[in-house]
């Protein structure tokens, strides 16, 4: 083969691993820009918000030729996918319910709002995974080859968008890169976000606001502090 198509293909490599790259950056600019200025606002701003989101994150997936199943959107994972991840949240779990419970506990547990907020909270987990892994997760496997560098790059901008809470975003960024571990052994979207609403739903209600500033992030992280 001669230089000229070689050389032809490096270039393509090249477009296509920054596109990706500028890809993941206006979806993370975007995701900023509506945790700091646009969830503030009245509810009627946050529908346009998601429409636009998952707008330009389906064109992504046609650009791309993201299958269903390469998403995690599946069933056949589902049973390996979930007894993996809680495997690996339980440990951390079990130890944050205990030191919650030492320290007098967070938010009071009643077994009919827990169990509401478990099920109210798993679309949003289902929300927040599908960014990470299927969105920025996807792309950033197409610019960072090495599996441990693309899951602690995700995982570090999982835990920026969850600034300036330091107890979430430490907390997110060891989540961020187990699940994406996880997602790249046995991908399954549903899966995932059942063990990060059971470790939000553990984490809310058994460690204290003081340390959790009751899970709030972006503004919503002062505002939760002036309750304190």
């Amino acid at each position: 083969m001669s230089e000229a198509p070689i050389r032809q293909q490096v270039i393509r490599r090249e477009r296509a691993t920054l596109v990706s790259g500028i890809e993941v950056a206006l979806v993370v600019a975007f995701l900023m820009v509506y945790i700091w200025y646009i969830d503030p606002l009245p509810q009627s701003y946050q529908g346009p918000a998601f429409v636009l989101f998952f707008v330009f994150t389906l064109v992504s997936h046609l650009r791309h030729g993201d299958r269903p199943a390469d998403l995690g959107i599946r069933v056949d994972t589902f049973g390996p996918a979930l007894r993996e991840a809680v495997l690996v949240v339980t440990p951390s779990l079990v130890l944050a319910a205990a030191l919650g419970l030492y320290l007098g506990g967070g938010v009071g547990l009643d077994l009919r709002r827990t169990a509401l907020a478990f099920l109210w909270g798993y679309p949003w987990a289902l929300f927040q995974e599908y960014g990470l892994q299927c969105v920025i997760g996807r792309r950033m496997g197409e610019v960072i080859a090495n599996p441990i560098g693309h899951d602690l790059t995700c995982a570090a901008l999982f835990g920026a968008l969850h600034l300036p809470n330091p107890f979430l975003s430490i907390v997110t960024f060891g989540a961020g890169y187990c699940f994406c571990a996880l997602f790249r052994r046995c991908p399954n979207l549903f899966a995932l976000a059942l063990a990060h609403t059971l470790a939000s739903t553990v984490l809310y209600h058994f460690l204290p606001a003081h340390i959790t500033h009751f899970m709030r992030v972006g503004p919503g992280y002062f505002q939760a502090g002036a309750l304190l």
